[in-house]
């Protein structure tokens, strides 16, 4: 069927589509926001609702027309791009916040609601949405999702996959599915999480629940001056080396200054380098780290520093850094604009060599960036009237993002791949990196309808990546020994027909439990710390390495796993407490593993080795493949080698632990500290009333801080925990101390709402349980003497997705196990012959 007789079908299915023809009515969609690419579509459809969107989707699948899902064109990458015979549908009219609920903390928002409109909608509940790209007043939550958006804000906060906890999505056949817990935590694969960053090849979501935060208390900005890019990058590097997480940590260059200076006149000072620090949270704790990181900056050799809370004062220090990209038009009549990510200590590197490279070019270039994850945003002047002018600045920002994949970071923090760096994704990826991702790719996707050519090249069976080492990967150099016998296993059980499951530590007992036919794969050789760089807070060790390990070497640097992990003293491993997905009690405040899992390498179905993610905190090339291997249970593939970020440890916790009448009015406190400015470490509720507290920062501000807590709780009889009593306390919460022996151990990934439904179930059958994370998860010990079914019905009932960490189960999985076809598809991408066991009861 050709374009035209669809459309006539779509007006016959959807009577009063407003679909565009005209090339007047074309011209405005015939780029996004790098308007070096153009293709004019056959059509633009303007959808009017969800059901639009699937009957769309249908048709296009049905004629084989291809389709490109667009809001507001705000792309730098050409992501939103058309594609040639095919036509966009546009979704700019899905936007609705179509619920607000401030006890559960989330916003459920359409596609073409504005980003800066979800805050605006929660502000009356003391709450806002934390990603804040520096498009938010105009750009789209589908198209956030689509491109893993950030912004000066994701330093502390995380990018946009940190904050969606779930969302319907119409996949490129029009099968609708839903995908995500609802909730912070999950239990089994993260399909969620391979969705979001996809760049529109999987789909388009028409729902999506958003995480809400309470808005800070306090915010103070701190603007500085100096004499060099290099001495600003110095006191980056000093103020996280002491301990302080800003919100935000900001750098702009000579040239930026006077563009920004031109463009809105924000009065900053006269300087080659200027720094931007803003601290939020509660007013104590960013009181003492306001004091902190003024002295570290001062003895960093700042010139000159303005420290604020006024909010117009605020308002106007960053009014000048977010209009840096448009401000340059004041400096040159085009520009270019680049997105690489580099470690964050190798940052005055790539900036010597940016200006060796600009003058090498005879072109201008003006830096700002995101300083505190190395993400670089700079901008190439040129004027593209001038012969060969656009071919230079082309030639130069190709070469920036080389450099940053040597320097062993990411060509894109934010931005995404799209058109503009697809060509340079094999520079930063291996061959068999890239046909894994075209394999995923192909399982969602077959006919690559969604956004063809975008990310990934349409048509060709094989890319071949440039040769050496991947420097951005999360391991670059020969893997150990035991790959390659392990690489064997798989490609012989391929060969015969087998399958095969990892075996560990054997902490976990119900994960690597073998069924009939199913042959174990240990896996346990692979261990130790790979790369660990304290200054950079990102570390790299192979799967098998003992989390108590991991845990010791950090805590040498006064560092931490944010994630918490449990079981670390019975032996647990690093890839098996991603494989389970299992986060401890300090999951609350930084979240758990799916967020803190930077890049992975891993044995897929085929025995190939391939790697995905980076070292670097901030990447949004290529797809999110090691949040899919999160709660996987092995059913994936053979975790090679884990890359995290890690976070500096606290000077002393401090813990308030009281009962507060029942479980309805313990999750009544959980929910109010959920809305209050608090900087809470961790939650933990048992199901008889008892609420524990804990906050950590500097040790003469802790009392106060209790005192604040206690009071906004109504538990002034609160018991107080200091010193070792403390951390023995909470030890033993992590590693489930007081669950009976020999019963059948679970985790369910639950909302506050959800609890009380679930306890009354687990009250009646007698089960142990404690609900952790800030009632995020719920820990039980299933009675040896009960069928395992009665808490698997329990959960689904519920809707709640759950998975087995001991006793004997034909799959560790069971609830609600949200993923659809999206996950059949995925998986037949990964294992595309079934070789690992499988992952049944999806939903």
């Amino acid at each position: 069927m050709a374009v035209a007789e669809l459309l006539a079908e779509i007006d016959r299915r959807r009577p009063g589509a407003q679909v565009l023809t005209d090339p007047a009515q074309l011209a405005p969609y015939e780029s996004d926001a790098l308007t070096a690419f153009r293709a004019r579509p056959e059509a633009v459809v303007l959808a009017r609702d969800r059901d639009d969107v699937i009957e769309l989707v249908r048709l296009c699948h049905s004629e084989g027309v291809p389709f490109v899902a667009r809001g507001s064109g705000t792309s730098l990458s050409g992501g939103s791009l058309p594609i040639d015979g095919g036509i966009v549908i546009a979704l700019n009219q899905l936007n609705r916040v179509l619920r607000i609920d401030p006890d559960e903390r989330i916003a459920v928002v359409e596609p073409g609601t504005i980003n800066a409109h979800v805050s605006a909608a929660a502000a009356e509940h003391g709450l806002f949405y934390a990603p804040d790209p520096s498009s938010q007043q105009i750009c789209t939550i589908g198209g956030n999702i689509a491109f893993n958006s950030g912004g000066a804000h994701c330093l502390k906060h995380g990018m946009t996959s940190n904050h969606v906890l779930g969302a319907e999505v119409v996949l490129t056949d029009g099968t609708v599915v839903r995908l995500g817990s609802g909730g912070l935590e999950a239990a089994g694969p993260d399909w969620l999480g391979l969705f979001v960053g996809s760049e529109g090849l999987f789909g388009i979501a028409t729902e999506i629940t958003l995480r809400l935060m309470p808005l800070p208390e306090s915010i103070s900005t701190i603007l500085a001056a100096f004499p060099s890019l290099e001495a600003a990058g110095d006191a980056v590097a000093a103020i996280l080396s002491a301990g302080i997480l800003p919100v935000a940590i900001e750098i702009m260059d000579a040239l930026a200054i006077q563009a920004a200076e031109s463009a809105v006149h924000p009065g900053y000072p006269h300087a080659d380098a200027l720094l931007i620090v803003e601290l939020d949270g509660e007013r104590d704790v960013v009181a003492a780290d306001f004091e902190r990181t003024q002295q570290v900056i001062r003895e960093a050799g700042a010139t000159e520093i303005r420290a604020t809370e006024d909010p117009d004062e605020r308002a106007t220090i960053w009014k000048g850094r977010k209009s840096a990209f448009s401000a340059v038009g004041w400096l040159s009549p085009d520009y270019l604009v680049q997105d690489g990510c580099v470690p964050r200590t190798r940052l005055g590197e790539a900036l010597a060599a940016i200006e060796r490279m600009s003058a090498e070019a005879g072109l201008r270039v003006a830096n700002v960036f995101h300083a505190g994850d190395g993400n670089l945003h700079p901008l190439i002047l040129y004027d593209g009237r001038e012969p060969g002018a656009v071919e230079r600045a082309e030639e130069l920002a190709g070469r920036i993002l080389e450099l940053c994949v040597s320097l062993g970071g990411s060509i894109t923090g934010e931005h995404g791949v799209g058109m503009e760096k697809r060509a340079y994704l094999p520079r930063m990826f291996s061959s068999a990196d890239l046909r894994v991702m075209r394999r995923v790719r192909d399982a969602i996707d077959p006919a690559n309808l969604a956004n063809r050519g975008k990310m990934l090249e349409f048509g060709d069976d094989e890319v071949s990546a440039a040769p050496g080492p991947r420097a951005g990967s999360p391991l670059a150099g020969e893997p150990p020994p035991e790959v390659n016998e392990l690489a064997e296993v798989i490609r012989a059980a391929r060969a015969e027909g087998a399958r095969v499951m990892p075996q560990g530590a054997g902490t976990k007992p119900a994960l690597a439990r073998p069924t009939d036919g199913v042959r174990p794969l240990p896996v346990g050789g692979l261990a130790g710390i790979v790369h660990y760089d304290p200054e950079e807070l990102t570390l790299t060790a192979r799967a098998g390495t003992p989390i108590a390990e991991l845990a010791a070497e950090l805590a040498k640097h006064g560092q931490r796993l944010p994630f918490d992990p449990p079981f670390g003293p019975r032996g647990a491993t690093l890839g098996g407490s991603v494989a389970a997905g299992l986060s401890g009690p300090g999951r609350y405040r930084f979240g758990g593993v799916r967020d803190c899992v930077i890049g992975v390498r891993f044995l897929d179905g085929t025995g190939e080795l391939a790697a995905a993610g980076g070292r670097v905190v901030k990447n949004a090339a290529g797809f999110d493949l090691p949040k899919l291997f999160v709660g996987s249970a092995g059913r994936l593939g053979v975790l090679v080698d884990v890359s995290l970020k890690v976070l500096p440890a606290p000077e002393e916790y401090a813990t308030l632990r009281a009962h507060a009448g029942g479980l309805a009015e313990a999750l009544r406190a959980v929910r109010t500290l959920g809305r209050s400015p608090f900087d809470v470490e961790a939650v933990e509720v048992e199901p008889s009333g008892v609420v524990w507290v804990r906050i950590g920062g500097f040790a003469d501000r802790l009392d106060p801080r209790l005192d604040r807590i206690a009071a906004e709780l109504g538990l002034a009889d609160a018991e107080r925990l200091r010193g070792d009593d403390e951390g023995t306390a909470w030890a033993a919460l992590r590693e489930l101390e007081d669950a009976p022996e020999g019963a059948a151990l679970a985790k369910v990934a639950v909302t506050p709402a959800a609890i009380p439904e679930l306890d009354a179930a687990l009250e009646e059958a007698g089960a142990w349980r404690r609900y952790g994370g800030g009632a995020q998860m719920a820990w039980i010990a299933w009675p040896a003497a009960r069928p395992p079914g009665e808490l698997e019905a329990a959960a689904r009932a519920a809707g709640l997705p759950g998975i087995w960490l001991s006793g004997e189960h034909p799959s560790p999985f069971f609830g609600a196990q949200r993923g659809g076809e999206f996950a059949r598809r995925a998986v037949r991408g990964l294992d595309p012959d079934g070789v690992f066991a499988g992952i049944a009861g999806i939903d």
